[in-house]
């Protein structure tokens, strides 16, 4: 029978029901084989993150009555997003070819619990071998996982633009740690009007999926294949969007460890090359990209100013290196 540390959040009102085995059995009910005829023996609770009174991620080993063992991974949330996350994937699901992207299949959404169950897909970092050495192999692969995500055709409700992405950048930027007189915040304040009169110019592209939080932790390869995780925040929008966060984390990586640097910037072009390629004869997404690229990179890289101003290893150092970088993103997309 497993055992798990019991985990005090009250504001997910399901969590000591999942951890406790004999509970959390019958919410997993839905998620098991038809031919095990009901509830599995839940072996083993892993806590894989908490995110204190928002959401936590559960890994369960459970075994059906001949002893056959699955694993399964699980999202329990405070609110009834999971039910919408449910539904978008299970659309995603249908629209990708496991040949070409696996991406985790959604088995039940226990709407009382608030709980999320998926397949559990395992696998090795992909983007261990791109810090490391700037594996162009990986790197390809990473691009061509994102362009497979955004080539799909499922339908996605919500709608994700220039507008929502200066929004949700602005409200990173008023949250920042630092007294409103900062010389930190008034530049990230400067940088953001800048930000926002570039979004107002870039041109209308057809929305496609798109993951919304995509960076290379993410990825993983499970025997030659890649997988993507994490699609909480998927939407249709600019796929520029994804290439853009993905550029803003290879260059946050090279910031915090230099010995990953050379690897980070031995991808960029690599990725920015293998996904102009994947998504050939897709005329549309190629208009303009490169200055909705940057755009997006630049909204990426402010928002890690204020997450990182909040962590107290990297407050001093890090946030105004990603200011400069934020800056050379929007000269570059002010002399295009």
């Amino acid at each position: 029978m497993a055992q798990t540390v019991p985990i005090e959040d009250e504001r997910l009102r399901a969590l000591p029901a999942l951890l406790d085995p004999a509970r959390a059995a019958g919410l997993l009910a839905a998620a098991v084989p038809l031919s095990w005829g009901g509830p599995p023996e839940v072996l083993a609770i892993d806590v894989v993150k908490h995110n204190p009174g928002k959401r936590c991620a559960l890994a369960y080993t459970v075994a059906g009555p001949d002893g056959q063992r699955l694993r399964l991974f699980a999202k329990v949330y405070r609110t009834d997003r999971g039910a919408r996350i449910f539904a978008g994937m299970q659309r995603i699901y249908e629209h990708v070819d496991r040949a070409e992207l696996i991406v985790p299949r959604p088995l039940a959404y226990a709407s009382r619990a608030k709980l999320l169950v998926t397949e559990f897909v395992d696998g090795v970092p992909l983007g261990t071998s791109i810090y490391a050495a700037g594996n162009a192999d990986a790197t390809r692969r990473a691009a061509r996982a994102v362009a497979t995500l955004h080539r799909c055709r499922a339908a996605v409700t919500r709608r994700w633009g220039p507008r929502h992405e200066i929004e949700n950048t602005a409200d990173w930027i008023t949250r920042l740690p630092r007294a409103a007189d900062d010389p930190l915040v008034a530049r990230a304040r400067e940088l953001l009007d800048r930000l926002a009169a570039i979004g107002s110019r870039l041109p209308e592209v057809p929305g496609r999926v798109v993951h919304r939080d995509f960076y290379l932790e993410q990825l993983f390869d499970l025997d030659g294949r890649t997988v993507l995780y994490d699609l909480d925040d998927i939407r249709e929008g600019d796929p520029a969007v994804d290439v853009g966060n993905l550029l803003a984390h290879l260059t946050l990586r090279g910031m915090q460890f230099p010995v990953s640097r050379p690897g980070c910037e031995g991808a960029r072009p690599v990725f920015l090359e293998e996904y102009a390629a994947a998504i050939a004869g897709e005329d549309e997404l190629h208009a303009g990209l490169a200055d909705r690229v940057r755009f997006y990179e630049a909204a990426s890289l402010l928002r890690l100013v204020a997450v990182y101003a909040a962590r107290s290893r990297w407050k001093e150092s890090l946030p105004p290196m990603l200011l400069d970088e934020a800056q050379r993103r929007l000269d570059a997309g002010e002399r295009s």
